[in-house]
């Protein structure tokens, strides 16, 4: 049948899926085999299972366990867009709406997102503008901002926990936070104050 055109293919004017082919229709797709040098630039979806030296701008985002992206990854499109799954190691920042760490993935820059998920690992903190969710497995080592927090026993947080409002603020320092290291030592009797 090589060379054929079925009825099907005819009528819809896309190619036939290849048998054992990864991803949907409208999905890039970065082989195992393959490495890129520069930023990749995709309009719908991307599974990377090979390794990208670069930023990737997509506006969804799986990557594989075996795969890796040595720079940041950033959500096109609005607020809605689709989940970014990290199962392998990111060498940088992932900005996304929806983004969700597996038990083997790796983010080293540190995570923007409105709502996340986490049971791998985490550096340099998360920003979650509307929900965070620390599966048992996860270890975040950083800072964390989150309007609504899930910590599941286990979880590792390695820094500050800012939540609510004040979360959602853009201020680097949580609000009353002390500017020294010093501890505060309260002295005198019963009742008396520092």
């Amino acid at each position: 049948m090589l060379g054929k055109k079925t009825k099907d293919h005819e009528q819809s004017g896309r190619t036939p899926a290849r048998p054992g082919a990864t991803g949907s229709p409208g999905t890039s797709v970065i082989s195992r085999e393959m490495t890129i040098s520069g930023d990749c630039i995709v309009e719908g979806l991307i599974r990377i299972e090979g390794t990208i030296v670069g930023d990737v701008r997509a506006a969804g985002l799986e990557l594989a366990r075996s795969g890796s992206v040595k720079g940041d990854l950033t959500a096109t499109g609005g607020d809605g867009g689709e989940t970014f799954v990290i199962a392998g190691e990111v060498d940088g920042r992932v900005h996304a709406p929806k983004v969700e760490v597996g038990p083997n993935g790796t983010v080293l820059g540190g995570v923007d997102a409105d709502e996340a998920k986490v049971r791998g690992r985490v550096e340099k903190g998360i920003v979650a503008r509307k929900r965070l969710t620390l599966e048992e497995t996860a270890v975040v080592e950083g800072d964390v901002r989150a309007t609504v927090l899930a910590l599941k026993e286990g979880g590792q947080v390695n820094g500050t926990i800012v939540m609510g409002e004040r979360a959602a603020s853009t201020e680097a320092k949580p609000r009353g936070a002390s500017t020294t290291t010093d501890p505060v030592v309260a002295k005198g009797g019963e009742g008396a104050a520092a």
